[in-house]
């Protein structure tokens, strides 16, 4: 994974709306170098985990 989220990163994102979430995390996989559909997913799968967002979400997100 290119890009990991640490703890303090995650409690802020835990702060702010889906959208915002889900803009600052594409940020941070391109600001990184990364940008393969690989990295995206893998990176979308820690704020799932995290409970931070649903997969759901993420779809509906993309989509528009």
């Amino acid at each position: 994974m290119a890009t990991q989220f640490d703890q303090q990163t995650i409690e802020r994102f835990r702060t702010l709306s889906t959208q915002q979430v889900v803009e600052q995390a594409k940020d941070a996989v391109y600001r990184s170098g990364a940008a393969s559909s690989d990295d995206f997913m893998d990176i979308y799968q820690q704020l799932v985990d995290e409970g931070l967002l649903s997969w759901e979400q993420i779809e509906s997100l993309e989509r528009t």
